[in-house]
């Protein structure tokens, strides 16, 4: 566990926090990447869409670190 502030994070939180700000930055460094001039869809509009699809993928990502951890804890025991 890792105590920041009066909070205490394991694992699981911690690395959904870390993966959730790599996607975010990807995510509007990819939207800057896919703007262009003879696109009608603002700039504004495709960083919502791809910082949504960062948030799926953390949920994703989120649920199965905590399964997963559940698993290994259940088999420790």
């Amino acid at each position: 566990m890792i105590r920041i502030g009066r909070y205490e994070l394991g694992f699981a939180p911690l690395s959904m926090i870390i993966v959730f700000i790599v996607l975010s930055a990807c995510a509007v460094a990819a939207a800057f990447h896919q703007a262009r001039p003879e696109w009608p869809m603002p700039l504004p509009s495709i960083i919502i869409i791809n910082e949504g699809m960062a948030l799926l993928a953390t949920l994703v990502y989120g649920i199965f670190v905590h399964f997963a951890i559940e698993i290994i804890n259940r088999l420790r025991k």
